[in-house]
């Protein structure tokens, strides 16, 4: 009888076993929760550091180094020489042009003196002249002594009129700047190029990239030496053409370096400009941008990653970007109820990398489910698992 019962029971056992066995599985879909987060919508760009403009300095002529008065990462105040360049053929020219601009003073000095005395005679050979001619009417002078005065009056007139002649040349060009202007002209531009060869900090900051030695040459227009200023630090950003439109002036901007990839530095966009063109495969227009750096321990021209933020929500409700699909217009989600899959049509704000902002169709905390092995459909039973 014992027997028999075991028996029973061992078959009831399997019986229920094989019924279980033959239950379809659930399948395994993953699942999210909807919360609250802070989204931003980021555009990932390659940039490159770069002085502020008046940072770099260049050789204004051709020259030879002279002094170099700093050395890499000092930091200088602002006008503090910082390199003093030869250029002896221009040096001299302009000290001639001066010795010839004080040249032409003094003669103009000594024309004018020259003129007032010229006046001062003429007008006393006229007194001279009319006295005479009025003895001479008289019988007092002889016609002699009035045709002598006569005489010296015109010598005086003459000397008069060369005289103003003189100085008029000195002052005043016929057809354009006189000898004295073109003189000063040509010492204030020789004396300005000369001044030039003393290269100054534009401003207080951290200098770079100083000539090694003295006695290098340098053409017209290369590069002596730059100025970083750590809070100002300017950042030129490539952005591709699809992102450019939804790039804007005071958007947030981190930039990261991969030489110190545990450090950020934040700043704004400066500037922006529409016109394209090629690198590479791609079309980008470049953004520049401002970052503060006050340690300076950003590298001058190095590579940077750059993230201009063009958008940004605090504390919004948001899931995951793959919990999102899309019927034409439409976007819905799949809403964990009751161990089924139901469709539920939601309207959505931001879209970031990851996460997508909800505004309408869904509450805290409530899960979606997410794409998976098996496609999700409304009122499919499955089995939720972390997403």
């Amino acid at each position: 009888m014992r027997r028999f019962a075991l028996l029973v029971g061992l078959l009831v056992a399997v019986v229920v076993v094989a019924a279980f066995l033959r239950q379809p599985r659930l399948p395994d879909v993953p699942a999210a929760s909807a919360v609250k987060a802070d989204l931003v919508v980021p555009i990932l760009c390659d940039g490159t550091l770069e002085p502020p403009p008046g940072g770099e300095l260049r050789a204004p002529e051709a020259a030879l180094v002279g002094e170099v008065l700093a050395k890499d990462g000092d930091r200088v105040r602002k006008d503090q020489r910082l390199v003093v360049l030869d250029a002896p053929e221009l040096v001299e020219k302009a000290r001639e042009a001066r010795a010839e601009a004080l040249r032409l003073q003094a003669e103009r000095t000594q024309s004018a003196a020259d003129l007032e005395d010229a006046k001062q005679e003429e007008a006393r050979r006229r007194r001279d002249f009319e006295a005479d001619s009025r003895l001479l009417s008289e019988g007092a002078v002889t016609q002699a002594a009035e045709e002598a005065a006569e005489r010296e009056l015109k010598r005086a007139r003459g000397r008069r009129a060369a005289a103003e002649e003189r100085l008029v040349t000195l002052q005043k060009g016929t057809d354009g700047p006189s000898r004295l202007e073109l003189a000063e002209t040509s010492a204030s531009d020789l004396e300005r190029r000369v001044a030039s060869l003393t290269i100054r900090a534009p401003f207080e900051g951290v200098v770079y990239g100083l000539p090694p030695k003295p006695g290098e040459p340098v053409s017209a227009g290369s590069l002596v030496a730059g100025v970083v200023d750590p809070a100002r630090r300017r950042v030129r950003a490539r952005v591709d053409q699809p992102d450019l439109p939804r790039v804007a002036l005071g958007q947030r901007v981190t930039v990261t370096f991969d030489g110190l990839p545990d450090r950020r530095w934040d700043g704004t966009v400066t500037e922006v400009s529409e016109s394209l063109r090629a690198v590479g495969n791609r079309e980008v227009a470049e953004v520049l941008a401002e970052i503060a750096d006050p340690s300076g321990v950003l590298p001058p021209n190095a590579s940077v990653n750059v993230q201009i933020v063009a958008g940004e929500k605090r504390g919004v409700l948001a899931i995951p970007r793959s919990a999102l699909f899309r019927d034409d217009e439409r976007r819905f989600v799949y809403v964990l109820v009751g161990g089924r899959a139901r469709r539920r049509t939601v309207s959505t704000g931001l879209v970031g990398l990851t996460l997508v902002e909800v505004t309408q169709g869904l509450k805290e905390g409530e899960q979606v489910l997410l794409p998976g092995t098996a496609p999700l459909s409304d009122g499919l039973r499955v089995n939720p698992v972390p997403g």
